[in-house]
This record gives structure tokens, C-alpha cells and sequence, in this order.
């Protein structure tokens, strides 16, 4: 038998191989076997250098080291070189700042550049004499410490100012006034049956009469203080009492004046008028007084066998002392 082209001859005993045509025609080697070193591609010089330039990667690179923050940089000018100079090199002027020598001719000096004739130095002042002042010099003024304390001497004399008055407003806002009975009482002329005390005893079943019928016009009832007293309010009783029925008993005063004296001798005189019946306020503002006097002028209900009554005067207010 005739072998095919594609095969190759095999010696006896041994299995007959048949090798698969490459594309170019050639037979290639069984699995397993290497080409002849004379089938082996070869490598041209370029491909040899550029494998020669290849860097070797390892499997994991290390981790870089952390560099921590830094602040740019901050250039610094040069400094400039002192030149060594010698004493000996030039004689004439010593420098008075550095000690070295200068020629006569120089301005400045050649080692430091101060100048030789010390211009640029500013004359110190001459000294004052104690005491002495220079022209056109004017004390410096504390303004602050100046305002400070003038507001402080003024908070303190308004305090002591007001003191009083805001003591007695406080006094007045808590406590009411208190009764403020005179120590003498006298009238310009009084019924027998009935004496100016009647009007100063504190009840009101009792009355004044000046004693004879009519207006009573000019007639007063008087006060006295044994010490100054902060008159505030007055309560003035017309008539016999102050129950309804006994109006009619007597004549009732209309109007009267109002005379405060206070212990300067200063006095205050004010004019009132009272409604017919009842007790009735008169507000009076009197400090230190020590009298007070009621003088009446005209009455409700004159008759010839009526006189003027007044039940009751009572003052409320403070001592002053």
C-alpha cells in the first residue's frame, strides 16, 4: 500500500503517525514534542530592545507613605554681607556709631553708612527746670474721671433731695392719714350750751353755735398745735349731727375760708363751699402747720331763732416731728 502524501513512512513495530497540514502546507510536530531550534521564530533587534525596556510590575505596590500638611514657604530677602574692613585701610574720621576710619573727604561711613557729622541724629531736648513749661503746653484733663464723678455728685444730691419726698410718698401709698386732735381749740364767740370744744370732740351728737341767730358771717372756729403737724384733710359735720331728721334744728354753714398757719408764720388762706347736709372732705396740703382757722361767711337755713351749728371739724394728716 502506497502511502499518502501527507504521511510519513514509520519504521516496523511502531504505530503509523499522521501529522495535521498547517496552513502553509508544512507539517507540524506531535503534542508534546518542541520544534527543531532551527523552526523556532526569531526575534528582530528592535523587538529585543523594547523587551529590554520593559519594567518588571510587582503584584501589589506599597502603600505611599503619609506627608503631612506643610504651609508654603515664605521666601526671605537676602541679607546683606558687611564687608571687612580694616582700621588701617583709610585715617582721618572715626566713625562714631562702628569705630572705623574714613578719609576726611567722605560724607558717610564706608563700613555702616551712618553719617560722620551725625545730622541724622535728632538733638535730644534740652532739660526743663522743675516746674518750667514749655510754650504752647496745656495740662491734660481727665474728662472721663471728671464726668464720672459729677454724675455720681449728682445722683447723690438728687437722692438726698428726693429722699424725703419719696419716703412720705411711700408712707402715704401704704398707710393712710392719721387723726391729728389740737391741743387748744377756741371760737370767736360760743353759745354757752354749746363751747368751740364741741366741734373737737370727736362725736357727732355735739356742735358749736357762735350764740346768736343769723349767717354768723366773720364768726371762726380755731386749731392749735403744740408741734408742727403735715396737714392733709379736713372733714367739716354742718348742723346739729348727722342724722336727717335733725337738719332743720339749726341754720348750717355754706360757705366759708380756710386759714392755715405753718411755724415760719407763712400762711395759706382758701375758699370752700359746702353742700347742705352731711359730712363733707376738704383737701389741704400744709406742711408744718400749727393753726387752723374756719371762718364762716353765709349758711343754709337762717332763721331768727336759728343759729349757725357745726357737729364736728376733724383733721387727719402727720406729725412732723
Amino acid at each position: 500500500m502506497t502511502p499518502s502524501a501527507g504521511a510519513a513512512s514509520a519504521s516496523p513495530g511502531e504505530p503509523e503517525l499522521t501529522l495535521p497540514a498547517s496552513g502553509d502546507g508544512a507539517p507540524r510536530p506531535p503534542r508534546g514534542q518542541t520544534e527543531p531550534r532551527s523552526a523556532q521564530r526569531t526575534e528582530s533587534g528592535g523587538q529585543t530592545r523594547a523587551r529590554a525596556l520593559l519594567v518588571p510590575v510587582p503584584d501589589a505596590e506599597p502603600a505611599a507613605p503619609e506627608v503631612p500638611a506643610v504651609l508654603p514657604g515664605r521666601p526671605e530677602p537676602a541679607r546683606p554681607s558687611a564687608r571687612a574692613v580694616t582700621a588701617a585701610e583709610e585715617s582721618g574720621i572715626t566713625c562714631w556709631r562702628c569705630g572705623v576710619q574714613n578719609r576726611t573727604d567722605r560724607t558717610f561711613c564706608r563700613n555702616d553708612g551712618a553719617r560722620l557729622d551725625r545730622s541724622g541724629q535728632q538733638a535730644p531736648a534740652p532739660a526743663r527746670r522743675r516746674g518750667e513749661r514749655v510754650a504752647g503746653w496745656r495740662p491734660r484733663v481727665p474728662w472721663k474721671r471728671v464726668l464720672i464723678i459729677v454724675g455720681v455728685a449728682t445722683v447723690l444730691a438728687g437722692a438726698a433731695f428726693l429722699t424725703p419726698a419719696v419716703v412720705r410718698a411711700v408712707r402715704d401709698h401704704f398707710t393712710g392719714p392719721a387723726p391729728l386732735p389740737p391741743a387748744a381749740v377756741s371760737a370767736s364767740n360760743s353759745d354757752a350750751a354749746h363751747p368751740a370744744q364741741s366741734a373737737f370732740d370727736g362725736v357727732s351728737n355735739s356742735w358749736w353755735g357762735p350764740g346768736f341767730a343769723g349767717d354768723s358771717a366773720g364768726q371762726y372756729l380755731q386749731a392749735n398745735y403744740s408741734r408742727p403737724v403735715e396737714l392733709e384733710k379736713i372733714i367739716i359735720t354742718p348742723g346739729v349731727s348727722t342724722r336727717s331728721e335733725d337738719l332743720d334744728v339749726q341754720a348750717r354753714p355754706k360757705r366759708f375760708d380756710l386759714l392755715v398757719t405753718d411755724a415760719s408764720g407763712r400762711t395759706s388762706l382758701t375758699h370752700h363751699q359746702l353742700a347742705d347736709g352731711g359730712p363733707q372732705l376738704v383737701d389741704v396740703a400744709m406742711d408744718d402747720a400749727v393753726q387752723v382757722d374756719v371762718i364762716l361767711h353765709d349758711a343754709y337755713g337762717t332763721a331768727e331763732d336759728k343759729q349757725v351749728a357745726v357737729a364736728e371739724v376733724e383733721m387727719f394728716g402727720r406729725s412732723a416731728s
